[in-house]
């Protein structure tokens, strides 16, 4: 591997997190569907929930063959598993009763591919569906968003965190994304700096 090249990312050093990512003792499982098409992009989030997160499964695929042979079958999964999806069925996450859910599958991917992944697997639109009804601004500002209460894949789920673990510290996700514009923005020539929002 080029030494200028993360070991532990892939990523060139210039826009590696990494070194600021801190573990999170997240008590709540956490399954990411990630669209193959994200899996090699430098502004996509997981991998900051990759380094940080205790309890976090990432899957590659779009099919159900593909999440199968992972060893994810949303099929046979208890009613203790829930979606963070928005749709017309989902529930807001802030006044629902989460008392019984144990595990969280979220997706990543743009929304359009997202919500493709949800459409080939019949399984995720059987679980119950929620979605956040007063989502924090995002500060994810290097990349593009469908909409103005759109999240990115971390800040999501760092929400979400804080909303079913509310004693985690879910800082240190914070700090990585901080770290993640800041390095984002650094690559972007001056001539094209105008098109980007100040954070």
């Amino acid at each position: 591997m080029p030494r200028d090249l993360c070991p532990h990312c892939n990523l060139h050093l210039n826009i590696c997190v990494c070194a600021h990512c801190r573990p999170v003792a997240n008590r709540t499982p956490i399954t990411i569907l990630q669209h193959p098409t994200e899996v090699d992009r430098p502004k996509g989030t997981v991998r900051i929930l990759q380094r940080c997160l205790d309890r976090l499964r990432v899957l590659v695929g779009e099919t159900p063959d593909q999440f199968r042979r992972g060893g994810f079958d949303p099929t046979t999964l208890s009613d203790t598993t829930a979606l963070l999806f928005p749709g017309p069925r989902s529930q807001p996450v802030e006044h629902a009763d989460l008392a019984a859910i144990s595990h969280w599958v979220v997706l990543d991917g743009t929304w359009r591919k997202a919500a493709r992944i949800l459409h080939t697997n019949p399984g995720l639109k059987a679980l119950p569906a929620y979605h956040f009804q007063q989502a924090p601004p995002s500060r994810y500002i290097v990349r593009k968003a469908p909409g103005p209460d759109a999240l990115s894949t971390a800040e999501a789920v760092s929400h979400l965190l804080d909303i079913v673990e509310p004693g985690t510290d879910t800082g240190p996700i914070g700090d990585a994304m901080t770290a993640l514009i800041d390095k984002q923005l650094a690559q972007i020539p001056d001539r094209l700096r105008h098109h980007y929002p100040t954070r």
